[in-house]
């Protein structure tokens, strides 16, 4: 199925009644026998709002939207207040003692920011500046 056939059927499920905005499961439910599935048209778009967007069909917001909520200092502010709590760090630990401190972030937001538990720690043993 071409592009432009991909488009053609995006615009009829969504002129459908309900079909706008478009979302993923509207689409799957209401397409013509044969046509591409949402997910094919995600594999080939590289993402269902751009596919829509290339039909000029609207399409659902994000469900969610992220935003950051601690910088890399506010995190490794975290991080060496557990330092200086316990004299055997380790990740477990640091996990278990975050979910006791308020509002804190969890040990896995640490971790995905700075990519590995070796690299939490040289970041905050790292003088100011140079993490």
């Amino acid at each position: 199925m071409g592009e432009q056939a991909v488009d053609a059927e995006l615009r009829r499920v969504a002129a459908l009644t309900g079909g706008a905005p478009l979302s993923v499961k509207f689409y799957d439910e209401h397409r013509a026998e044969g046509a591409l599935t949402a997910a094919r048209i995600i594999q080939r778009s590289g993402s269902w709002r751009e596919a829509c967007a290339a039909a000029g069909v609207e399409t659902n917001k994000a469900a969610r939207t992220y935003r950051r909520r601690w910088s890399r200092e506010d995190l490794l502010g975290w991080v060496r207040d557990y330092l200086a709590a316990d004299g055997q760090p380790s990740y477990g630990r640091l996990s278990a003692w975050l979910r006791e401190q308020p509002d804190a972030p969890s040990a896995n937001t640490i971790r995905n920011t700075f990519g590995t538990w070796t690299a939490v720690l040289e970041a905050a043993m790292a003088p100011a500046g140079e993490e």
